[in-house]
Order: C-alpha cells, then structure tokens, then sequence
C-alpha cells in the first residue's frame, strides 16, 4: 500500500496500490469528476455518480472497483489548517467526516472545467514552488468545506440567506480569487460582474457579515502575511502582486491593518523559526 504524504491533490488512478486499495491516516476527500465510481470502504459497496464529493474520514480503507481516469483525491492532515483555528472544529467535530462509511455531497459548487483550470492542473505543475501548491489546496479544501457547510449543516441555518444574494457572493469571491492582483474598491468588482455596487455590498454583508472592501482586505492581508512568512520573495515584488503600484503604499497598507510594516512581520516570523539540525537515525 502507498504511503500518502502529509496532504497532496492529484489523480485518483495516480496513488491507487496494485489492489486499487488506499488507506490514508488523515483526512480524505474524494471528487468523481466526470466519472461513476463504485468502492468498498469498511467491506460497503459505495456507488457514486458524477460530480461528487466524498468525504472519508481518517484511517478507512478503500477499495476502488473500477479505473478511473478523471476522478481526483485531495488528503490532508488537520495540520494543514493549524492557521485556520475556525475549520478545525469542523473538521474534527462536523458533518464532513462523522460517518465512518463516508459522505457523499453532490457537486453544485463549481464546474469540472473550472475545478480542473483552476485547482487541478496548477498543482501538477512541477514547476511550481510548493508553497504555492499547498496554498491552492488550501484554498480548494476550504472553498469545498464552506459551500458544504452552508449548503447541508443545520446549524448554520442562521447563514441560510437569500439564494441571490447567496449567488453574487459567490460569484465574487471567485473572481476576486482568480484574478492576478487585487483592486480595493467593490465598484471594480461590481462592475465585473454586471450588478451595482450596492447589490455586491448587501450580498456580501448577508453572507459573510462584512462590507465587501473589509472583504478585499482581509484578503490581500492574508495573501501578504502568507508570502512574508513563507517566502523571501521581495516586498517590491509582493506589493506589486498584490496591486500595489508603490511599496511605500503596500508598506502604510499593511502597517495600518497589522501594526507592522512588511519587513518587521517577515523578521518577525523568521525569527520564530526553529533551528533544524540533521540527525542519523
């Protein structure tokens, strides 16, 4: 049986043993894509249609009965989230892995192009810097998780808003996501997607419980935060991915929202880095 790293994405067909068995010790979500796949997990024959997603709690083996070619798994291990205090609960606690045979939960959160273009393929590149890769994942995982949550937990029912609104909310975090660096008024945003701005902001104060420019900078504070801490890219360089068309102007951004200037929160967290030494086992 293949030993799973810490948290990976990639093809189904790719990670199967010559049983087609996997067992991981973590957690594991499973999308069927374009694909009907039939499984045992626990000796229970599972069938599952397209555009579906899995949920299989830690430690359940699984055998798969037919071969898949678009079918993808996405394992992690509740580390992965040890920033993200909110969805550890959830996690552990939640509806996403109660049931030991699993959880399916159809697909009506994004197409199969866009899940492809979008998660997929850019995590395959080996080319990527992996900090990247593991923050597309991220990314994915909790896109997944929070669309569940709003759509099946009954104890979010206070989250259950208008289906409209629900809809250009979404819409916008999408695209806010998907482009290439931020713009920091919901005009933009608004515009993009054809409605005022005053329908964008009452959506996104109904569904996430904010203006929709707290929103957009909480965002880009947490894409700052995540390449000062993980990468030495440098802060020109960061500024300007993130929209910035002067450091001196993402550097009074992230000083007023922070407390500290980008090179003060970089040293500060190299500093908390431990020492590493090598050892012969």
């Amino acid at each position: 049986m293949k030993t799973l790293r810490d948290w990976g994405l990639s093809a189904l067909s790719d990670i199967q043993d010559e049983d087609r068995t996997i067992n991981f010790a973590g957690y594991s979500i499973l999308y069927t894509a374009t694909e009907n796949v039939h499984l045992l997990i626990f000796d229970n024959e599972v069938h599952l249609p397209p555009e579906t997603f899995y949920f299989i709690p830690p430690d359940s083996p699984i055998q798969f009965m037919t071969d898949t070619l678009q079918a993808i798994m996405m394992w992690f291990k509740v580390d992965l989230f040890v920033d993200r205090l909110e969805f550890l609960s959830h996690i552990k606690k939640g509806i996403f892995f109660r049931n030991p045979l699993g959880w399916a939960v159809p697909n009506s959160f994004m197409p199969f192009d866009s899940i492809m273009k979008y998660y997929y393929l850019p995590t395959q590149e080996k080319v990527l810097n992996k900090l990247f890769a593991k923050n597309l994942l991220v990314n994915f995982l909790e896109f997944i998780l929070i669309r569940t949550l709003m759509e099946y937990d009954p104890k979010m029912d206070h989250y259950r808003k208008d289906s409209h609104e629900k809809e250009m909310a979404n819409k916008f975090i999408f695209l806010l996501l998907n482009e290439s660096s931020f713009n920091f008024t919901a005009v933009y945003y608004a515009d993009k997607l054809n409605i005022s701005k005053r329908s964008l902001d009452n959506a996104v104060q109904t569904v996430y419980g904010c203006t929709t420019k707290s929103f957009i900078i909480a965002k880009a504070l947490e894409k700052a935060k995540k390449l000062l801490r993980g990468t030495e890219i440098p802060i020109k360089n960061i500024s300007q991915d993130l929209g910035f068309s002067e450091e001196s102007n993402f550097s009074n951004f992230f000083k007023k929202h922070t407390g500290s200037s980008p090179r003060e929160f970089r040293d500060h967290a190299v500093s908390q880095i431990p020492n590493l030494r090598l050892v012969k086992s």
